[in-house]
């Protein structure tokens, strides 16, 4: 039978570089605001758009809730709006904008130190992740490859002879959810069966919709909550990261350049607010494969 664990998720998507290596900040919330600071109104998102039906939304969301479960003391795919994600992603090319990339390096979450004493401020930058960056033509080519296969634009195959035409993911996702769902009389019966159940029918399915489930979802647990996952910033907090902790920091610089540790979460000295526990394995793993793929030392 094949299954795969919390931990083997964890390192798949520490492979592909779903999340970036920070330190972990207590109480990280999904709001804009930092502690004891009230924060600005968070800026509106447009309406996204959805490729999944509503029937193939239900299959997705049922592998993932069965690929990462919820427990542990952390959160799993369903909480974090990781499917949410990738709906969001198969249809990124879809609006009169596609919505691939979205600025930075401020998510408006934090505000800026005070010039004179270190301390966060009540000035709080836009969010630049709400504002979506246009593709190069290059780029735009290749995503729409990568969406709606090689065929899709001028030249795509051009080297079918050598390498095979890829389908596109949209087309891997339709095809894969289908064969989930397949055995199944409806969508209630997928509902009730046990996980193990659900991941044997999902390891029937092509491997190029496995590798994409995965990588796509640990993308959605682990990614900015502008790009549509991490819902309330879970999959951050509770896997120990803080996410874009810019341009607070966690050193504190006062006007003479002296350096300091931010109180409520120190760089230089223990953490008194950091769990008294190790590392769930699991966790350390997770962060050893990201710190490693991005050329980081493991210093724990």
């Amino acid at each position: 039978m094949w299954t795969i664990s919390r931990r083997r998720f964890l390192q798949i998507a520490a492979s592909g570089g779903a999340a970036v290596s920070l330190p972990w900040l207590d109480g990280c919330a999904g709001d804009n605001s930092s502690p004891g600071t009230p924060g600005p109104t968070p800026t509106p998102l447009p309406e996204p758009l959805r490729f999944f039906s509503a029937e193939e939304r239900a299959i997705a969301d049922r592998v993932a809730a069965a690929l990462v479960p919820e427990g542990d003391g952390i959160a799993g795919a369903m909480s974090t709006g990781a499917v949410e994600y990738i709906d969001r992603y198969l249809a990124a090319l879809e609006g009169p904008v596609p919505v691939i990339y979205r600025g930075g390096p401020y998510s408006g979450r934090w505000p800026f130190p005070d010039g004179e004493t270190g301390e966060p401020s009540g000035d709080f930058p836009h969010n630049d992740f709400a504002d979506v960056l246009p593709l190069t033509r290059l780029q735009d080519l290749a995503f729409r490859i990568e969406l709606y296969g090689s065929e899709s634009v001028a030249n795509g195959d051009i080297n079918a002879p050598l390498i095979a035409p890829w389908p596109g993911l949209r087309s891997i996702y339709r095809e894969g959810l289908q064969q989930v769902g397949e055995p199944t009389p409806d969508l209630q019966a997928l509902r009730d069966l046990e996980d193990e159940a659900v991941l044997v029918l999902f390891a029937r399915t092509p491997r190029e919709f496995q590798d994409a489930f995965l990588r796509n979802l640990g993308e959605g647990m682990f990614g900015a909550p502008e790009y549509g996952g991490n819902a309330g910033l879970r999959g951050w907090s509770d896997y120990q990261y803080d996410g874009d902790s810019q341009p607070l920091g966690h050193t504190l610089y006062a006007g003479d350049g002296t350096p300091r540790d931010r109180p409520d979460q120190p760089n230089q000295s223990e953490d008194p607010a950091r769990p008294p526990q190790a590392f769930a394995a699991e966790v350390e793993r997770f962060v050893t494969g990201i710190t490693v793929a991005q050329g980081g030392t493991k210093f724990f």
